[in-house]
């Protein structure tokens, strides 16, 4: 019942959208975890003093996609405790949220709010979301570290937290809450991302969310550091008494050029208290470039170890590279190409002890449908390779080292 009255309450917020009252302003490509400035502003667009300031975002995100080794439903399903991603029908395997083949899924329908505090001000950031990725990043989560680490509300709230700028040099911003991850070169929503489907890392290599305080400091208009307090990799509420801890930096000298750097260390082990020992830690760098007006590189880096975590004396590492090329022929048209290779060197990750690589190549295409909303459609065609049987085909759990998928998303946005 619970569920249906949210999904009620989505589609509503959606439809009064559609109606709110034209703006010669067109919808902004969607980018980053917190809204950008050009993001509409909801006191402008409904003419009610009170909302000004508050900025406002959203989608419906859909997608189709078959699986050319023809999985078994009955088979997955028969063997879901050994798939790390968590999902009823999980027949495409080494994804994070498009996991069904040959069925029509609403992906995630998403709200996002936030009022940007001022310099001695405060603001927040809201999102409130629904559908298989909210499922899918719960039932995850609570697989791995336990069913009192999230609840409910976490299958509707994405990122929740309040923010406060103090009047120290150029403002010192502090955002406790729950926040989406900061790791890594993509996140939860699809069109945040270059490709449709997410890459190895994003699936197992980094946390989806944390819980905590993150500081934020901008030294210049080109360089920043942020320093976060976590309860741990995807932990809303603490699976123990161990806190995590992460710098950040990142350098932008130029819109075509930006580098970033993440840290994150902590014991993520289930009831197990000690601050310094039983250590994950998790590099993270990006790199993003434009050499040439409408060519785009980024490349992304991890490497990560846990202390101890096979058998109580060797330690897990998992590493590997990502890179993107995403080239603009129009203001409508933009293939994106991914290449990765994953690392898993003791199935800690995956679990299957592999090497992994993935070619995934996208057709962004924008279609205008008013001044204030876009339909993106990804159509996507992706090969995954593994050095161990790891993708099922048909009725065999596990049994090729070969996938190749076909499909498309649909991006409703506004």
């Amino acid at each position: 019942m619970a569920t249906s009255r949210v999904a009620v309450v989505v589609l509503v917020v959606f439809l009064v959208a559609l109606g709110l009252p034209s703006t010669t302003a067109r919808a902004a490509e969607v980018n980053g975890i917190f809204t950008e400035p050009a993001t509409k502003d909801l006191g402008e667009l409904t003419k009610i003093d009170f909302f000004k300031g508050f900025k406002f975002r959203g989608w419906i995100d859909t997608y189709f996609e078959g699986n050319f080794n023809n999985p078994s439903r009955s088979t997955v399903n028969t063997n879901q405790p050994l798939s790390v991603i968590k999902s009823r029908d999980l027949t495409i395997e080494g994804r994070t949220f498009d996991v069904h083949d040959r069925s029509f899924s609403l992906s995630l329908a998403e709200l996002e709010f936030e009022k940007v505090p001022d310099i001695g001000g405060v603001g927040f950031k809201l999102d409130l979301a629904y559908g298989d990725t909210m499922d899918i990043i719960v039932d995850t989560i609570k697989a791995a570290i336990g069913n009192q680490s999230v609840s409910d509300f976490d299958r509707y709230v994405q990122h929740a937290t309040i923010g406060y700028v103090a009047p120290i040099g150029k403002g010192l911003r502090f955002d406790v809450g729950k926040f989406v991850t900061h790791i890594g070169g993509e996140t939860i929503e699809s069109i945040k991302n270059n490709n449709y489907s997410h890459a190895f890392f994003y699936t197992y290599a980094i946390p989806f969310q944390d819980t905590g305080l993150r500081v934020h400091y901008d030294w210049s208009d080109a360089f920043y550091t942020e320093f976060y307090a976590l309860n741990g990799w995807n932990a809303t509420s603490d699976n123990n008494k161990a806190k995590t801890f992460g710098p950040s930096i990142g350098w932008s000298p130029s819109p075509k050029f930006s580098v970033f750097f993440n840290y994150l260390v902590g014991n993520e082990r289930t009831d197990d208290d000690h601050q310094f020992k039983h250590l994950r830690n998790l590099l993270d760098a990006q790199v993003n470039f434009e050499p040439v007006d409408r060519l785009n590189f980024s490349l992304n880096a991890d490497y990560a170890v846990e202390d101890g975590a096979i058998g109580g004396t060797k330690d897990a590492q998992w590493y590997g590279l990502t890179a993107w090329v995403r080239y603009r022929l129009t203001d409508a048209l933009e293939p994106s190409f991914r290449a990765e290779w994953y690392r898993d060197e003791d199935g800690f990750t995956t679990g299957v002890a592999q090497t992994l690589i993935g070619l995934t190549a996208t057709l962004n295409w924008k279609i205008g449908v008013g001044k204030l909303a876009n339909i993106l459609l990804r159509p996507e065609y992706r090969v995954d390779f593994s050095n161990k049987d790891f993708f099922t085909r048909r009725n065999n759990f596990r049994s090729d080292e070969i996938q190749h998928t076909i499909g498309v998303g649909a991006v409703f946005y506004f």
